[in-house]
């Protein structure tokens, strides 16, 4: 049976209302996966740089569409770039889970995008028009009376109304700006302006025969095929919404593709990236790990920071873990700078290869906070005691340190002692050693009480030749004093000697000096020789 008119719209917004609720309940199913899938809620953009403004822009429909980021160079027209300024902004719009429509208008009265669809269109290829929509269509929605005929307008760009040779009218909807479709059921406007479905109209009945003589007429000619019954109609809608349907899966389906295909763009990017950035320092190994580690999502800060405990990291910065244990923190490059500085460094020194240029061995100086210029120092400390070593300081190195002549470099290499300790001990043994020589007797003297000595700004600005020099003049000068002090009946402590030429100290100089004069005074006495003649002190 033919429903009326107002059974059969009654019956359509059925199928409406049933649509847009599953349509509805899909939308809000996507949003709770994933927030840049909810046209509700605009996310905020990243902050501006000294180039561009960036905007988030909805695109598609209300199951289909996602929000996209786009950029505005700020060469462009003030104009624009004041509109991405506002479109940057985040917070709730004023679509609903019904409508992508005004996706790109925030409650508020933010900015809105162009069209329903949000963004601007591209430049249409040949034969399409400017507007990112083909040639005769208009964007965004189509009216409401035709969406009680065919569904929701949500995922087309525009559309146009075509009226056919019969007089009924169609609906064309643009999905680019090279492709549109018609909706195969027909419509036409009412007295009152309204769409509605359009019904050929029948032909006339034929005329009946002529009767025969006192015959019955022939019967009438049957009447024309009747319009759209209800079946056609329903088949006309469900055609409609398994089309739409489709494209709706279709473009889903694509956009998802394409955010698989960009997200793993990303990743592979990232990846290239991190191994591209160890593989200068030898670490070609960690490709496998961050290869992994990325594409399991794991981001890139996370992985640098995984990078530290991997055995191959540890293996050739073992310098690092120390470093981070005393809160310093410097970069690989900066590390293999210093590397590079101690390799040229031993080199230059004439370091045996083999013996101090692996990572473990840098690796210790560089977690002492060792700097290359330190490093220069020590071995300028262990190159002059290795040039001048003769067998009295070797045998005060052996004494006081246990340091033997093969053991001098890594004496002074040794990261755990600090530069002015080793330049202070190998001091205090050039002291004792060059003293015992001159004949100083330095009896029971410890290796601290020799380094609080040689510490001294006296001695440790005297080079290893000038202090042999100086300690060879004390000696002669503590050989004459202690033979006036014997004779004198007294003891000479052989400390004033040291004070004496070495600090220069004038209460030794002048003790020293009536020493002798009194031993002069008293050999004139006895023989009449001038004591001018006898004085053996030598010239301080």
């Amino acid at each position: 049976m033919a429903y009326t008119p107002e059974e059969r719209q009654k019956r359509l917004d059925e199928l409406k209302a049933e649509r847009e609720k599953r349509m509805e309940e899909a939308a809000k199913e996507r949003a709770a996966s994933d927030p840049m899938k909810d046209p509700t809620n605009r996310p905020e953009a990243p902050p501006a740089d000294d180039e561009n403004v960036y905007y988030y822009s909805w695109i598609g429909g209300v199951t289909s569409g996602s929000w996209k980021l786009y950029k505005q160079p700020k060469s462009g027209s003030q104009e624009k770039v004041d509109d991405a300024t506002n479109r940057s902004q985040g917070g709730q719009t004023q679509a609903d889970f019904k409508s992508s429509t005004g996706a790109n208008s925030l409650a508020g009265g933010g900015t809105s995008g162009t069209g329903a669809t949000g963004g601007t269109g591209n430049t249409g290829s040949a034969g399409g028009s400017t507007t990112g929509l083909p040639e005769g269509f208009t964007a965004g929605a189509f009216p409401a009376s035709l969406e009680k005929l065919f569904g929701s307008s949500a995922g087309y760009l525009g559309y146009r109304i075509i009226t056919n040779s019969d007089g009924s009218q169609s609906l064309q909807v643009a999905n680019s700006a090279n492709s549109w479709s018609t909706f195969g059921a027909k419509f036409k406007t009412d007295s009152s302006g309204n769409y509605v479905p359009f019904e050929s109209t029948p032909p006339s009945g034929g005329n009946g025969g002529t009767g025969g003589n006192g015959g019955t007429g022939a019967t009438g000619g049957t009447g024309g095929t009747p319009g759209l019954t209800q079946a056609d109609v329903d088949a006309a809608i469900a055609k409609a919404l398994a089309e739409q349907q489709a494209k709706f899966d279709a473009l889903a389906a694509k956009q998802k593709a394409e955010a698989d295909a960009a997200k793993l763009a990303t990743k592979v990017k990232a990846v290239d990236k991190l191994t591209a950035m160890f593989a200068p320092y030898g670490l070609q190994d960690l490709a496998g790990f961050i290869n992994r580690r990325i594409m399991a999502d794991v981001s890139e800060e996370q992985v640098m920071i995984e990078l530290y405990d991997q055995p191959e990291y540890q293996r050739r910065f073992p310098g690092m873990e120390a470093l981070r244990k005393k809160g310093k923190t410097i970069t690989e490059k900066e590390y293999r700078d210093n590397e590079m500085a101690f390799e040229a460094t031993a080199r230059f020194f004439q370091i045996p290869k083999g013996f101090y240029d692996g990572p473990e061995d840098f690796g210790k100086l560089i977690g002492n906070l060792v700097s290359p210029k330190e490093f220069q120092d020590r071995l300028q400390v262990g190159q002059d005691l290795s040039r001048s070593l003769n067998p009295a300081v070797k045998e005060q190195l052996i004494s006081l340190y246990g340091v033997g002549e093969g053991d001098i470099t890594a004496f002074v290499l040794d990261a755990d002692r600090a530069l002015p300790l080793i330049q202070k001990q190998a001091k205090a043994a050039q002291f004792v050693g060059i003293g015992r020589a001159a004949g100083f007797k330095l009896a029971g003297i410890t290796a601290g009480q020799a380094e609080n000595i040689a510490g001294t700004e006296s001695y440790a600005k005297l080079s290893e030749a000038e202090l042999a020099k100086a300690l060879g003049a004390a000696g002669q000068l503590r050989s004459t004093q202690q033979r006036l002090a014997q004779l004198e009946g007294v003891t000479y402590n052989e400390q004033e000697a040291l004070n004496a030429v070495i600090e220069g100290s004038p209460e030794a100089l002048l003790a020293s000096q009536q020493r002798a004069q009194r031993e002069a005074a008293r050999f004139s006495a006895r023989s009449g020789v001038t004591g001018a003649t006898l004085r053996s002190t030598p010239t301080i």
